[in-house]
């Protein structure tokens, strides 16, 4: 039996639980096995909360997850009575004992009757941890007995898996990592190394324990055995993860390794490969090419393959393993060799170097060797001969640090890993490009399952979802990150807040000098062109999530033609990716790494500002697309004049709004915060006809409130009016209609006290659309027409006219709105304003279909078949829906009302108030209605 000590209250408990090697009851002695499942859950759940509540919602989702039965609470309160009987055998009937407690909404164990092995295993641990000597290793030995069996074993993996469960297994590893330090300070470890192994036999993933007991069994002179325990995880690893070991598990290997691992330099058939680690991911379609190739070599052909990708992309470990996994192809041997070509100034290898030491692995003399370069690849050449090899050349910087190493003569294989695209090996020698990219989701998962452990992994889904979202799919990262969160307590959670605090996230990863994200990165930058690094440093300015060339320019101040060469320089070293024509992406990490060195300067602010500049100059473009005037004019000229670009059309401005959305407004934001004021407002004035296309009225209020503040601050009244007229708008189709008449009633008095008839003609049908009142509405729509008719703009009556054409859509005749619509559509042609064609469109087309013109009605509406805006999808679906009902043809008008259905629901705020929705609805029921009497009949 199990030795448990008493508890601080100096009373025998009268419950002893064992929990190791699967759960039991030994005092009083009962056999659990037999017991219902869900009982047995339950006295788990209270058992490793340590004599914390365990609330009835907390059992009731680890009985039946996001699915409980409507009886739960009172299934686990009958479980509850059942354990009370099972752990106090003389309880009277429906006594509550004294093991389980009620404690407000849930039950919890009195740890003075209840004890259990967790309280016991906490203890010698704490003592084993606190003493030293032979005092701790006999605290460990006794720890490591107690612990020898797999915690709650049989209760299913999903129940393991949870928080609670998962941190028993953790603990239980770090006593065994804990114990092995203090054994390999002992003069004979051996008494300590069978439970460390029955720990880790459990925790086959766990890299830091497995290096512990690699270094453990060294140690004991059981060589043999550790080398397997390597092997073993090593080949799991690949097997189930494919991913390479740590550092720390190659390190242990490598000290055993060390006193002979150049014990077949003197053989014919070198074999110069570093030793074999897993490959990060096996990527989908990549083991194709690298098949392909080596079967190239094999049939006597040149064979090279390149593998390329950003820093920290796991090319090396990629080339290695696969080079191993090949190796007994090439029996004349492998060569490796590391040409450091990011390494810092003076320390990538020359050619002289490089060929000089590949000479020297063939057995060859480089002392033998005079006149440089030339001679050197002569006798490098001679040296391979006839014979077939692989050669693996590692961080290769460019193509010129390549090509005079390749040997030459057909039958070899190599394999070239670089940060750089080595475009010309593949172009003039033939070699087959594998370029790395970002893992997925699943594949990083997987990654960090192999690094911490299934049970880790699965018990803390947020925290490896956070670590996932911040790595990006960069292996180095997620290793490091890893690496970080393996250690006991709240290591996961420190390493997610510090990724998910951007100033910090590469603080986060970095665990020393050698395993630091932040220096990678750094290799990669110190070896660009002057305007490449300025473009890198400032691209981190941008803040959309893809970046535009022409953004770019500005922001680096180059013009187009310099900033592509700049930006084809970032592309070929792997730190840019090109995701469309003249769009680029960078990997958040890096983005972070280039902010780091642009910092507060005043590089950055300056940046900034032309940043704004940008994206004040192509948000006026684009409103120029709607073929409207402006209401102020620009008072800057472009930071950089050749990367600001008209559009063809309204809806060609509407998609660049949708590729540049987040861009634009958070370029708003720091325009606000450089005190940029009028370029802020002129920002806000102008997304106005895209933003409606693309966003709620109710989210734009914020900005534009802040927009009107900063047109006031600046002192320009009729940037503020304005900006206020497009405030009102905005809370009017939000619902606050009061507040907005408010609003427009003001700015309505201050066009007319201008005399501007633009401006009041806009602020009347502004006024109108947001009346529900039918004779208001027409009023006021009708005096907007009248005002632009005095403006003598074509296109302000255009858009008046569509306005009291809607109107009288909802409120008016047939007839009226045929003639308005005639009209409004010669206005829209002669002041350019394509994008009312399709309001006129669609309000002719519901007039035919309420006259039963389906024909007509559908050539209309496929006219605006392309449309971008939401409320003329949804009106040319309801007018198909009512003349497709009054044709008789039941599936497509069913069709077309779900399709009008879907949309008001999907996106109320764009389509129409309530009152209008009503009035369309209850024309297209009356026409089903009637299709379906006519059908029935």
């Amino acid at each position: 039996m199990t030795s448990f000590a008493v508890p601080s209250g100096g009373i025998e408990p009268t419950v002893v639980v064992a929990v190791f090697g699967g759960m039991r009851l030994v005092r009083p002695d009962v056999d659990l096995t037999n017991r219902p499942p869900r009982e047995r859950l339950i006295l788990a759940s209270l058992v490793v909360a340590r004599g914390r509540t365990v609330s009835i919602g907390e059992l009731v989702d680890s009985l039946w997850g996001d699915q409980p039965p409507s009886t739960a609470v009172n299934q686990v309160q009958r479980h509850i009575g059942e354990l009370r009987r099972l752990l106090e055998p003389d309880l009277p009937a429906r006594a509550a004992g004294t093991a389980v407690l009620g404690a407000g909404e849930g039950y919890r164990l009195d740890p003075a009757v209840v004890h259990s092995e967790l309280e016991r295993f906490d203890e010698l641990r704490t003592q084993a941890r606190r003493s030293s000597g032979p005092d701790s290793a006999r605290g460990y030995l006794e720890a490591l007995e107690l612990a020898a069996g797999a915690p709650f074993s049989g209760l299913g993996w999903e129940t393991l898996a949870r928080p609670a469960f998962a941190s028993v297994e953790r603990d239980r590893i770090a006593l065994a990592v804990d114990a092995a330090d203090c054994a390999l300070g002992l003069r004979d470890p051996s008494p300590l190394v069978a439970g460390i192994e029955r720990i880790a036999a459990d925790a086959p993933m766990d890299e830091h324990l497995q290096a512990k007991l690699v270094t453990l069994l060294a140690r004991c002179g059981r060589r043999a055995d550790a080398l397997a325990v390597y092997d073993t995880t090593r080949r799991r690893l690949w097997d189930e993860l494919s991913i390479a070991p740590g550092g720390a598990l190659q390190a242990a290997v490598d000290d055993i390794l060390s006193d002979d691992e150049d014990g077949e330099s003197g053989t014919d058939a070198p074999r110069r490969l570093p030793l074999a680690p897993a490959a990060v991911v096996d990527r989908e379609g990549i083991r194709i090419l690298f098949e392909e190739t080596a079967a190239n070599a094999l049939r006597g052909e040149p064979a090279i393959l390149t593998i390329t990708g950003m820093a920290g992309m796991g090319k090396t470990t990629l080339a290695v393993q696969w080079a191993h996994s090949i190796a007994d192809r090439f029996p004349d041997g492998q060569l490796y060799l590391n040409l450091r070509g990011y390494a810092p100034e003076g320390e990538a290898l020359s050619d002289e170097e490089a060929l000089g030491q590949l000479l020297a692995d063939l057995g060859g003399s480089v002392a033998d060797v005079q006149g440089g370069d030339g001679p050197l690849r002569e006798a490098y050449r001679r040296a391979i001969g006839n014979r077939r090899m692989l050669i693996v050349i590692d961080n290769a910087a460019d193509v010129e640090q390549v090509r005079s190493l390749l040997p030459g003569v057909p039958g070899c294989l190599v394999v070239v890993t670089s940060r750089s695209n080595l475009a010309g090996l593949v172009v003039q020698d033939g070699a087959v490009a594998v370029p790395l990219g970002r893992l997925t989701d699943e594949e990083s998962r997987r990654l960090l399952v192999r690094r911490l452990g299934a049970s880790r992994v699965h018990s803390d889904p947020a925290s490896i979802d956070s670590i996932v979202a911040s790595c990006a799919g960069l292996p180095l990262a997620l290793a490091l990150a890893a690496a970080s969160a393996s250690g006991a307590g709240e290591a996961m959670h420190d390493v997610v807040d510090g990724l998910s605090a951007t100033a910090s996230a590469l603080d986060a990863l970095s665990l020393d000098t050698a395993n630091d994200l932040r220096s990678t990165f750094e290799w990669s930058y110190r070896v660009l062109s002057a305007d490449a690094a300025r473009m890198f440093r400032l691209a981190s300015v941008h803040p959309g999530v893809t970046h535009p060339r022409a953004a770019l320019a500005s922001i680096a101040g180059f013009d187009l033609a310099r900033a592509s060469a700049a930006l084809g320089e970032l592309v070929g070293a792997n730190l840019f990716v090109t995701v469309a024509k003249a769009e680029f992406a960078v990997h958040d990490l890096l983005r972070i790494y280039a902010g780091e060195l642009v910092g507060g300067t005043y590089e950055r602010v300056e940046a900034q500002r032309r940043l704004v500049g940008h994206y004040v100059h192509m948000t006026r473009r684009a409103f120029l697309a709607f073929g409207r005037q402006p209401v102020v004019e620009l008072q800057s000229v472009p930071p950089v004049p050749d990367a600001i670009s008209g559009f063809e059309s309204s809806d060609d401005a509407v998609r660049w709004f949708f590729a540049e959305r987040r861009a634009v407004l958070e370029t708003f934001a720091v325009a606000l915060s450089l005190g940029m004021d009028r370029e802020a407002a002129l920002i806000a004035l102008d997304w106005r006809p895209m933003r409606q296309a693309t966003d709620a009225p109710s989210i734009m209020i914020d900005a534009i409130a802040q927009a009107v503040d900063a047109a006031a601050r600046c002192g320009d009244e009729r940037l503020e009016v304005e900006l206020r007229r497009d405030l009102a708008v905005n809370l009017g189709m939000s619902g606050h209609e009061s507040e907005s008449k408010h609003h427009l009633e003001r700015v309505l008095e201050t066009y007319r006290a201008w005399g501007d008839h633009v401006g009041e003609s806009n602020t009347l049908r502004n006024l109108g659309h947001i009346h529900a009142d039918g004779a208001t509405r027409l009023a006021l729509t009708m005096q907007s027409v009248e005002a632009a008719r005095r403006s003598g703009r074509s296109d302000i009556l255009a858009i008046s006219l569509v306005t009291h054409a809607h109107a009288v859509l909802m409120f008016g005749t047939t007839d009226e709105l045929l003639e308005l619509t005639a009209e409004a559509h010669q206005h829209v042609v002669a002041s350019k304003s394509d994008y009312l064609a399709p309001y006129v469109a669609v309000y002719r087309a519901m007039v035919h279909a309420r006259r039963g013109a389906f024909v007509e009605c559908l050539e209309l509406v496929q006219t605006t078949r392309d449309s971008l805006d939401v409320m003329i999808q949804a009106y040319g679906a309801m007018a198909v829906a009512i003349a497709a009902a009054g044709a008789d043809r039941p599936e497509q008008a069913y069709e077309a009302r779900e399709r009008f259905d879907r949309l008001e629901r999907d996106h109320e705020e764009f389509i129409t108030n309530k009152t209008e929705t009503g009035i369309l609805r209850s024309w297209l029921e009356e026409a089903v209605a009637g299709m379906e009497r006519r059908l029935a009949s």
